[in-house]
């Protein structure tokens, strides 16, 4: 996604650490020079192996990634996630003497010291994923339902067993579609906060929207293919029947054309303003109707009957 200034910061700091005994860099359709400067790079340093595809997504690049690999174990890191210098060796620690299948390292968002307008979108993932950090130290049981995938490791032949890039490309929740699959498949999964790398988190407010908008859509598909997950992939679920109701009010078709864009501008002149609660409250709110908006619409697709021609019956 022509992240090179990320990826040269990165990949010094897994040269350096002596568990890495290669490292491979999928280019997913960028064309930034990161192919040439890591080609330049790999001259030098026989460990380093770049691999060019045209964009095919996130799955699909990790996939390619472990299927080039020559180890048994395989750590896979997301572009924008920038390693502590004994990331890999916190890994190897755990396949080395644990029966594990996965180890799920922890990734916490940069977030500004110095808060400034339109920082509202990196604040709210940072705080969600706390939140789902805090769920997995409390409930490990649960990893795979809320799996993140931006720095992890699995053993090889378990990850091609299951598949990175799966049946479906959903364009958003990969990782989740990724982890409710290893479940099925009984893979066991630790969570380990010394496993660390730390995230370079930056969005648009109107980017977040499209985003959070991916997300509803990627939900409701995931609930058609794991209905026994829909507690913990329905956007409603864990509100509050109040909450439920205004939610569904305003996350229809006609009243959601006066209340995002209110809610967005209403954030985007609190952030002038410097109001923080009201910026991140009108951002969160927003996000909620986003979500399920995309989620109720997408639902709506799924059920309707089709021929065997896929035309629909009306």
């Amino acid at each position: 996604m022509n992240r090179r200034a990320l990826i040269e910061k990165s990949v010094p700091i897994l040269l350096d650490d002596p568990a890495t005994a290669e490292l491979i860099v999928v280019i997913d359709g960028a064309r930034d020079g990161t192919l040439e400067l890591l080609e330049l790079w790999a001259q030098r340093e026989e460990r380093l192996r770049p691999i060019w595809q045209e964009n095919a997504g996130e799955g699909a690049a990790r996939e390619r990634g472990v299927e080039a690999s020559r180890r048994d174990v395989v750590v896979l890191l997301d572009d924008d996630v920038i390693p502590a210098h004994d990331l890999i060796t916190q890994h190897a620690r755990h396949h080395a003497v644990d029966d594990v299948d996965v180890v799920l390292g922890y990734m916490p968002t940069n977030v500004p010291t110095q808060r400034r307008r339109g920082q509202v979108p990196t604040i709210l993932y940072a705080s969600d994923y706390e939140a789902t950090c805090r769920g997995y130290d409390a409930h490990p049981e649960t990893i795979w339902a809320h799996f993140w995938s931006g720095n992890f490791s699995i053993r090889r032949e378990r990850a091609l067993a299951i598949g990175l890039g799966g049946k479906i490309r959903l364009g958003y929740h990969e990782d989740l579609y990724f982890g409710l699959r290893c479940h099925e498949a009984g893979l066991k999964v630790e969570f380990d906060r010394l496993a660390l790398g730390h995230h370079q988190h930056s969005r648009s407010l109107r980017k977040f929207s499209r985003e959070v908008q991916r997300s509803g859509d990627a939900r409701a598909v995931l609930v058609k293919w794991f209905p026994r997950f829909t507690r913990e992939i329905d956007p409603l679920s864990g509100q509050s029947a109040m909450r439920r109701r205004i939610l569904t009010m305003s996350s229809g078709s006609l009243i959601r054309g006066i209340t995002t864009p209110t809610l967005m501008a209403t954030s985007w002149c609190a952030g002038v303003l410097h109001i923080w609660f009201l910026e991140t409250n009108a951002a969160r709110i927003m996000r909620q109707i986003e979500l399920l908006h995309a989620f109720r619409r997408r639902t709506r697709r799924l059920d309707e009957p089709r021929t065997s021609q896929g035309t629909i019956i009306r």
